[in-house]
């Protein structure tokens, strides 16, 4: 692995020797966006996904030694994003950086950060925000053995759906096809095939509500991703996107031709790519996340939900008064509806919070002591 190298940036970091940690609060050093893929195997870990999906780009780093760890963030007022997302790290670990990057933000009062451990793991101030399944295969080594995982249901149907397409069309080929030079004209088949199959339904999709999401999702697909390909009778009828980082696929959009939705060769695709992802050595498939009926439909396929916690950690318990817009939210999304009395306690006791603190935070000391330090 091609690990950074301080002296090919610019600027000193800040070396926390008994952290083990160091880091860049303005700049990036040489090759620490490029060791991220093989570090974690994830792509929501990669800058790409960064800029895809967050629509920002890393301002600094922090490197973490024994073990090594490369996280990489930018600076909003007193927050801290930490960028990597569904990253394999021990909590004792990411306790290590959250110190070493409030020492060396010293007007930070907050750290925003996704981990993957219970957040009860990490011993300092904090906030969870909210909580998102990933659903993940787990692959086994065989095309065989995972077959034989699925449910007897899924494993009929899947029979069933393959042999009427196979009746009907004989001429049925699954292809891997190179993206450079051609993401848009393959997002452009992609996105018509959707708007094909939705408008009837009187739905939308957030590729059309959103034209900038999906220019970025074009630049991320044509420098990382694949396009698997399924061909009927010499035409296209379905494509599937798809990234390879390290030992992972990450297979999260796919749309076909709406004349073969008969077939259900959107079910099939999902299996034949799991497939074909054993047969190049991935250890596991990553299918995305969404509402609950998006959790069941993957369960078919061996899915099984990984949970990403998004934190807030803070310098101090004091730091976390300054915060009540985000102390409101959570209570919002973690009450619902049902629970407007709850919310509108949290709120009040936020508020008088807050102006019991107004006087400190006109003080350059006002985000308490070096709790997390």
């Amino acid at each position: 692995m091609s690990l950074p190298d301080p002296s090919q940036t610019t600027g000193s970091p800040a070396d926390y020797r008994d952290l083990g940690a160091r880091v860049w609060s303005d700049s990036v050093p040489s090759g620490a966006a490029e060791a991220l893929p093989e570090l974690y195997n994830s792509l929501l870990a990669t800058p790409g996904w960064s800029r895809y999906f967050d629509d920002t780009e890393a301002t600094g780093a922090c490197l973490l030694e024994d073990p090594r760890h490369v996280l990489l963030f930018t600076v909003a007022g007193d927050t801290i994003e930490v960028l990597n997302k569904f990253f394999d790290i021990a909590p004792e670990d990411a306790a290590r950086a959250c110190k070493a990057l409030f020492r060396a933000l010293p007007q930070a009062r907050r750290i925003h950060l996704e981990v993957k451990f219970p957040p009860a793991g990490l011993r300092l101030p904090k906030r969870v925000l909210y909580a998102t399944d990933h659903m993940v295969i787990p692959l086994p080594t065989t095309v065989e053995e995972y077959t034989a995982s699925l449910g007897k249901r899924t494993r009929s149907n899947l029979r069933q759906y393959e042999r009427r397409l196979r009746r009907d069309h004989p001429d049925v080929t699954l292809s891997v096809q190179p993206v450079e030079g051609r993401s848009e004209e393959l997002f452009r088949q992609f996105f018509a095939w959707k708007t094909e199959r939705f408008e009837p339904r009187h739905l939308t999709t957030y590729w059309r509500d959103n034209p900038a999401f999906a220019a970025r999702f074009v630049q991320l697909l044509g420098d990382r991703g694949e396009a698997y390909e399924a061909a009927v009778d010499g035409g296209t009828a379905a494509l599937w996107f798809v990234f390879m980082i390290g030992e992972s696929m990450y297979s999260y959009q796919g749309s076909f031709d709406p004349r073969y939705e008969p077939y259900a060769i959107g079910t099939l695709m999902h299996y034949w790519v799991a497939c074909d992802a054993i047969r190049r050595g991935a250890a596991r498939v990553h299918l995305g996340w969404g509402p609950a009926s998006h959790n069941a439909f993957m369960r078919r396929f061996g899915a099984v939900p990984v949970t990403a916690t998004r934190l807030s950690v803070f310098r101090s318990q004091t730091a976390r008064l300054y915060s009540p817009r985000e102390s409101l939210e959570t209570a919002r999304l973690r009450f619902g509806p049902p629970a407007k009395a709850t919310y509108r306690r949290a709120r009040h006791a936020a508020g008088q919070a807050a102006r019991s603190v107004s006087a400190r935070a006109r003080s350059p000391h006002g985000a308490g002591g070096e709790d997390a330090g």
